[in-house]
């Protein structure tokens, strides 16, 4: 649930500035679509596009996990493997089991602010159409009381937790995870995350060592950009800025700034993307658990910088939600997730960034 133009604008100045061919045989990219947003992928050190056609087949093979409309995806069945009312004991896959793995726990440490179980009211806003409709207050109530991660239990995999009697031990393959009747989860926020560091995986396990994969607003640099020389530099990544260009240049788009970055992934929320406007008001995309609407602060985007692309994927949303105070020092304290840099801007034009961010990749 990120930005289709931030990705776009991503990926786009990033091979603008890191497009040369190596001396190691070029580079190739292609583009697809899933996950309901552009993909794109640029490998250098080879001329060789078979690796590309590999990369959208594992998309694929990811969107039939992690989509939550498909009805043959592993998290479509997830959330609707029983009749209305019914409690769901379901067995996933570990790449499923992870992500809302690590959701859950931030789920946890944010209080419920930031929560997973979020789809029963989510899958009521539909900010892909043009149809704009604001759901039915009467409709949200409905299903604010199945919005609870405390709705969901992870057992873990099956084999560890053999002889503890759950459904007398019978045999099943997986990961046990436990629902209460209505509850669902969305992962609109972790996957594309962890489906970046998964393909960077897949890369280095093809011995590619220099990439640059976009899912939405979601940027994994797989190591540094293999330059002409045969050397290592760092990608250039642009964050567009959440504010309007001067009238007269609306078709002007406006970066934030210029990321120097290797080895991690890039990920902005926003307000300013996936919304719409109704009655005089805006509505986007990122929800509060505790209403059902749109999140209301005086943040417009917040950028994570990390060498996790799941962690960074998260916390984007997360801390967009609950804001920098109550965020950054907590999720280091409670989640000991050290490994990461945050900026947040806000409706006024301040911005807020943890220490060391532009020591770090600011460097033009």
């Amino acid at each position: 649930m990120k930005k289709l133009i931030i990705s776009i604008s991503l990926l786009l100045l990033s091979i603008m500035f890191t497009g040369c061919k190596s001396r190691s045989g070029g580079s190739v990219s292609g583009t697809g679509f899933y996950f309901d947003t552009v993909v794109s992928f640029t490998v250098y050190g080879t001329d060789d596009d078979t690796i590309i056609k590999e990369l959208m087949s594992e998309c694929e093979r990811y969107e039939k996990i992690f989509s939550p409309t498909l009805e043959d995806s592993e998290l479509y069945k997830l959330n609707h493997s029983a009749p209305a009312g019914t409690a769901r004991l379901a067995f996933v896959s570990e790449d499923l089991y992870k992500c809302i793995e690590k959701a859950y726990s931030i789920s946890r440490i944010m209080d419920g602010r930031y929560d997973i179980t979020i789809r029963p009211v989510s899958e009521l806003w539909d900010f892909g159409s043009e149809k704009h409709i604001v759901p039915d207050v009467k409709a949200i109530e409905e299903k604010l009381p199945y919005v609870d991660y405390h709705r969901i239990v992870l057992r873990g995999k099956w084999e560890d937790i053999k002889g503890e009697n759950l459904d007398a031990d019978e045999s099943y393959e997986g990961y046990r995870i436990d629902i209460s009747p209505d509850t669902m989860i969305d992962l609109g926020s972790v996957a594309k995350g962890y489906i970046g560091d998964k393909l960077s995986e897949y890369l280095k396990k093809k011995g590619y060592d220099s990439a640059i994969v976009s899912l939405g607003g979601n940027v994994q640099c797989l190591g540094g950009k293999l330059n002409e020389a045969g050397e290592y530099e760092d990608f250039r990544v642009a964050v567009k800025s959440p504010f309007t260009a001067e009238d007269g240049k609306e078709n002007e788009v406006i970066y934030q700034e210029v990321l120097s970055v290797r080895g991690v992934a890039v990920v902005t929320s926003g307000i300013y993307e996936r919304c719409f406007e109704k009655d005089g008001k805006i509505y986007h995309h990122i929800l509060d658990a505790g209403t059902g609407y749109p999140v209301e602060n005086d943040l417009l985007s917040v950028t994570i910088v990390s060498a996790s692309g799941l962690e960074a994927d998260i916390l984007s949303t997360a801390c967009f939600i609950v804001g920098y105070e109550e965020t950054v020092e907590r999720l280091k304290k409670e989640a000991g997730i050290t490994n990461f840099q945050a900026e947040f801007i806000y409706k006024d034009g301040s911005v807020r960034k943890t220490e060391g961010f532009d020591e770090f990749f600011l460097k033009n």
